[in-house]
C-alpha cells in the first residue's frame, strides 16, 4: 500500500476528507517530533502540529502533486514553527520580580529538566537536546524521519551542501558528547 499514491487518488477523486485522515494517521507523530525539535516545549510543538494540520486542510484543495505530500507538509509545519518562533521572541519578557509574577510562578510545577537520573539510559530526545538547533533539525529529519539528504534539503531550505556538512558536524559532536558522558550500563535482570 502507497499511502502517497493512495493520497493523490484520493485527491483527484474529489475526497479530500479521506485523504486528510490518511495523511493525519502517517505523519502526526512526525510533525510533532519537527516542531517540539524546533520549539523545544511540548505544548507549543502540540499547538504547532494542530495549526500546520489546520493550514494543510485549508490548502489541500489547491494541492498541485509537484512536490511529495510529506515535503508539502513538512514545508508547512516548517514555516508554521519558525513563525512561531518570531512571535515568540517579539513578545515582551516580563520580570520575574514583578509582583503579578509572584502568584503565578508559586502555582507552577517545578520543570522537567529533561536530564536523565542516574542508572537509565538517555533517550534520542535527551542527547539530540544537547546539541544547535541545526544539528538536531537534521539529524531528527535524516536518521528519525529517514529523509534523503535532498528531501532533508528541501526541507530545511538549506542547499545539499550544507546539510550534508551539518550531518558530518552532527555526528561529531554526537561522539564527542558520548565520550564526555557514557551512557551507564543496564542492569541486568534475573
Amino acid at each position: 500500500m502507497n499511502d502517497e499514491a493512495d493520497i493523490r487518488q484520493l485527491l483527484a477523486g474529489g475526497r479530500p476528507r479521506e485523504a486528510f485522515e490518511v495523511i493525519m494517521t502517517r505523519y502526526q507523530d512526525r510533525v510533532f517530533h519537527l516542531a517540539l525539535s524546533m520549539t523545544r516545549n511540548e505544548a507549543t510543538a502540540r499547538d504547532q502540529t494542530q495549526e500546520a494540520f489546520l493550514r494543510l486542510w485549508r490548502a489541500l484543495p489547491a494541492y498541485n502533486g509537484r512536490a511529495a505530500v510529506s515535503t508539502w507538509l513538512y514545508t508547512i509545519s516548517r514555516n508554521v514553527c519558525l513563525s512561531e518562533i518570531k512571535r515568540a521572541a517579539r513578545r515582551q519578557a516580563q520580570s520575574l520580580d514583578a509582583p503579578e509574577s509572584t502568584a503565578t510562578l508559586e502555582t507552577l510545577a517545578a520543570p522537567d529538566t529533561g536530564e536523565p537520573t542516574a542508572g537509565t539510559a538517555m533517550d534520542a530526545d535527551t542527547i539530540l537536546r544537547q546539541l544547535p538547533e541545526k544539528y538536531q533539525q537534521v539529524l531528527r529529519l535524516y536518521y528519525l524521519e529517514q529523509k534523503s539528504y535532498e528531501e532533508t534539503a528541501a526541507l530545511l531550505g538549506q542547499p545539499l551542501g550544507t546539510v550534508k556538512t551539518n550531518l558530518f558536524r552532527a555526528r561529531k559532536a554526537l561522539a564527542a558528547s558520548a565520550a564526555r558522558q557514557p551512557v551507564p550500563p543496564r542492569r541486568q535482570s534475573l
